[in-house]
């Protein structure tokens, strides 16, 4: 009989340059995917996959710039390895709760907040309504996730739109894991964290 190894993670690529557009969106999603969805977290899955030009810091060095005893069981890839000075380049950060006795599976997120700014003097506007309605089909073509929260059920031109949805889609190989999009979109810029709820069970299919 032969045993089939699971492939080692590799380090995550962000196909595109990190701008407040879709191509920003895609880097997010192409993080959370390979972050969050392709394995379980394990202890050393951080380091396995940190970005080029990324660095592994915890929580407490990533919101503080000091360690903590306390959130010794975390992990953050980090551009800068500030929180401050990753939300003001406007790069993606990927949070891992690595796994304890308290959480055998550990956690993961992934979170991007961008002004328009940083890449349009005007597109405020266009922008944020295009971004804001365009999500949900983003999502489901680009993860492969069905839509399992209920569905705004208007879309009208707004100075902000904001959105909270779960979705459902393959992870870990041969299992499938629900994930929240929480979805900010103003007149200042993009702000979204996806978050994994982990794998379904039997009971809840």
């Amino acid at each position: 009989m032969t045993t089939v190894q699971a492939a080692q993670p590799e380090h995550i690529v962000f196909p595109y340059e990190n701008a407040a557009d879709l191509r920003g969106f895609i880097n997010l999603l192409t993080a959370f995917r390979a972050a969050c969805l392709a394995q379980p977290v394990t202890r050393d899955l951080p380091a396995n996959l940190v970005p080029e030009g990324y660095q592994v810091v915890t929580r407490a060095v990533h919101w503080w710039g000091k360690e903590d005893a306390s959130f010794q069981d975390t992990a953050i890839l980090s551009k800068t390895g500030r929180e401050d000075s990753d939300l003001a380049g406007g790069y993606p950060i990927i949070d891992f709760t690595l796994p304890s006795a308290k959480m055998p599976d550990g956690a993961c997120s992934v979170s991007w907040k961008r002004k328009w700014s940083q890449d349009y003097a005007d597109g405020a506007p266009r922008l944020s309504l295009d971004m804001a309605a365009s999500l949900p089909a983003r999502v489901s073509f680009y993860l492969n996730a069905t839509l399992i929260s209920k569905p705004s059920d208007i879309f009208a031109a707004a100075d902000r739109y904001t959105d909270l949805t779960t979705w459902r889609t393959d992870c870990n190989q041969t299992r499938r894991c629900d994930f929240e999009v929480n979805a900010s979109f103003d007149q200042e810029g993009i702000d979204v964290a996806m978050t994994s709820r982990g794998e379904v069970s039997i009971l809840r299919q």
